[in-house]
């Protein structure tokens, strides 16, 4: 298994247990994220407020990973269930891609919807 997808596998464990602390520890201090819904975020700082965020309005979620390729060397293409249950009981279902970049051994860039 290639460092890439160790990583990428690691991240989607981390977000399935709301692990924060971990997360941070797999990205760069320069890493960048984007989401369709959710916007550009530059820097690991950013980055972790962003998901504290968005993980604190959710009393359960869970992303399954449906397939998982790694398309070029060091860059990892994931397509995704989401099931997420808000503090006030509203159930989300949805499905998505998501591109995660390694750079340096740590994760450099993740797009979410692409």
């Amino acid at each position: 298994m290639s460092l890439a997808l160790k990583l990428s596998e690691e991240y989607f464990v981390y977000s399935n247990q709301s692990n924060l602390t971990s997360i941070a520890k797999l990205l760069s201090i320069d890493s960048t994220y984007y989401s369709a819904s959710l916007g550009f975020f530059i820097g690991k700082e950013n980055i972790i407020a962003m998901q504290t965020d968005f993980h604190s309005q959710y009393k359960k979620l869970h992303w399954g990973v449906d397939k998982v390729t790694e398309i070029k060397p060091n860059v990892i293409e994931i397509e995704f269930s989401f099931k997420g249950t808000s503090l006030d009981g509203l159930c989300s279902n949805r499905q998505g891609r998501e591109h995660i970049l390694v750079i340096d051994g740590l994760i450099q860039h993740i797009a979410v919807g692409l």
